[in-house]
């Protein structure tokens, strides 16, 4: 075992002022005159002994510390050594202080840290303003009153480069609440920027104010500092508002630099996390983003907004069912209360986003949507209710409504189409052929044109271009089943059962169980006069749904003859 030596240095400095008191109090006896030694001896020995210090021991100390921080070793060594120079002053006194308060901060002890930056600017100071100046941060009111912001305006007179007093005269200007406080503060903000270059929480609290206030450029300028000279991961300041602000700038890439560094364990916050995928979601690596989602929900498994995220990636990278399992998980994330109002509003529209879009529930999406305020249902167009209506057969509300909207817009190219299926929904086909014959190059670009004219050619009877159309609209878009479906039904229509057979099979390759394309099929291989094929594609479709009426009738259909 190691034996601990105690610290003997306070008794041999106590021993030694004993001495000098010993002595000098013999002197004094034995005659008078000399008294002063007293006095002149304590002084020399209280300035040799601030001087060894500062001159040898102080140094030795720092450069050790400087070392052990650059070497990544604990944050708590580097601040327990350090601890052992209370009285470093000027330039040594600033760069113990301001390793002190980057340890601290690594620590978690903000105020600890903050506090260490105030004593390094101060340690810079001669005596006399540096007791002026501590004094101002000592007593800081609600309401500062006119003396007290003028005097704060006198110091900054004297000590003019000092950040912190800059900083604090803003403050107080803001309390003071005068018609111009916030101009006048933003004024002493931006002053106190160059001079905070190695301040990392000051500089975080003015980004953080930018940010707040709209003063982007100071946030900015004091997120490039803050980046350029305070990147060590071990010192936490608030890198996930910083990178949400990227992000919603448009620069993932900065974001991503920024974040992805961060070992995990530094990743105490679940915005940090959220940046990272969210940086890479939007540069294209949704695999990337999904790896660090899925260690975020690990992490921090009660957080809504992480489980929103991993939604979105899930729906790009075409994975339905972890969509759905996300959404499900999102919504016991939710906070109890009001508190939770705007994400369970949120939660209601992308749960209906996802039953109108990928699980094809128009009538679910619609109950969900109408618990939303109508200001709360996103950015869709047109407005995803109004397709939702549509969708179930809502046409002439839908109809009355796009009609409303297009007296804003008139040539929108998605609300004229989006009339045109009313139109075809209420199978009023007299009027639908003209109306889209009548809309322009816009409208006709797009493959919902082409079949909805498709449509309205087929129930006019107009068969030969009811087909053209239809596979028209396939051309343009090959994985849409309904389009392939008509187009089955338009060549079926002509007679002509092997190309009708052939969208038919393209609906299963895009969804292998799809009802009526089997049912079509089997229907297909029957004209063809193939009634064992016609059996196999029923028999498969009640594999699959087994309680397809339709099916189980032409299948016994088939048995029968």
């Amino acid at each position: 075992m190691t034996k601990v030596l105690p610290n003997l240095r306070p008794l041999w400095i106590l021993l030694l002022v004993l001495l000098a008191v010993f002595f000098s109090m013999e002197g004094f006896r034995q005659e008078p005159r000399f008294g002063w030694i007293l006095a002149a001896t304590l002084a020399a020995g209280t300035w040799a002994g601030w001087a060894v210090r500062q001159a040898w021991v102080y140094p030795a100390l720092l450069e050790k510390a400087e070392a052990l921080w650059s070497r990544g070793g604990p944050a708590s060594a580097v601040a327990e050594s350090l601890a052992r120079a209370p009285l470093a002053t000027g330039e040594l006194g600033y760069r113990i202080l301001l390793l002190r308060g980057a340890a601290h901060h690594a620590l978690g002890y903000r105020d600890r840290a903050w506090l260490d930056l105030l004593e390094a600017q101060l340690a810079r100071l001669p005596l006399w303003k540096r007791l002026l100046a501590g004094y101002a941060f000592r007593r800081l009111p609600k309401v500062p009153s006119a003396r007290r912001v003028a005097w704060g305006e006198r110091l900054i007179r004297l000590v003019p480069r000092m950040a912190r007093l800059r900083h604090l005269q803003g403050i107080l200007v803001l309390r003071a609440a005068k018609p111009d406080s916030l101009t006048e503060a933003w004024a002493h903000f931006e002053a106190a920027l160059p001079l905070a270059w190695d301040d990392p929480l000051l500089l975080e609290d003015l980004m953080l104010a930018g940010f707040q206030h709209g003063r982007e450029d100071v946030a900015e300028q004091a997120l490039t500092v803050l980046m350029a000279r305070h990147g060590d991961p071990r010192l936490p300041w608030d890198r996930g508002a910083a990178a949400m602000h990227l992000l919603r700038k448009g620069r993932p890439a900065e974001a991503l630099a920024l974040i992805g560094g961060l070992p995990p364990e530094r990743r105490g916050q679940p915005l940090l996390w959220l940046a990272d995928s969210v940086a890479r979601r939007r540069l294209g690596d949704l695999e990337g983003a999904w790896r660090v989602v899925e260690a975020a929900v690990e992490a921090h498994p009660k957080v809504f907004r992480l489980w929103m995220e991993r939604y979105q990636i899930a729906l790009e990278l075409q994975r339905e069912g972890e969509a759905l399992s996300s959404l499900e998980r999102a919504w016991k994330a939710v906070p109890e209360g009001t508190e939770g109002e705007s994400e369970r509003q949120e939660w209601h529209l992308r749960r209906a986003e996802f039953a109108f879009w990928w699980e094809d529930l128009p009538g679910f999406a619609k109950e969900l949507l109408e618990k939303i305020p109508a200001n709360q249902r996103g950015e869709h167009h047109p407005p995803l209710l109004l397709q939702v209506r549509a969708a179930v057969g809502e046409y002439e509300a839908a109809y009355a409504e796009v009609t409303e909207l297009l007296k804003a817009a008139p040539d929108d190219v998605d609300l004229l189409l989006l009339q045109a299926d009313c139109l075809a929904g209420l199978e009023a086909w007299e009027a639908l052929l003209p109306f889209l014959d009548g809309l322009g190059e816009g409208c006709r670009v797009q493959s919902a044109f082409w079949h909805l004219r498709g449509l309205a050619q087929a129930n006019l009877g107009n068969h030969l271009p009811a087909r053209l159309d239809l596979e028209r609209a396939v051309r343009m878009d090959p994985r849409r089943p309904r389009y392939l479906l008509d187009a089955g039904h338009g060549c079926a229509e002509l007679g002509d059962w092997d190309r009708a057979e052939s969208h038919w099979r393209q609906v299963l390759q895009v969804d292998g169980h799809s009802e009526e394309a089997l049912i079509h099929l089997a229907e297909a291989r029957r004209e063809l006069e193939d009634t064992d094929g016609a059996r196999r594609y029923l028999r498969e479709c009640l594999l699959h749904h087994p309680d397809s009426e339709d099916a189980q009738v032409r299948l016994a259909e088939l048995e029968a003859n």
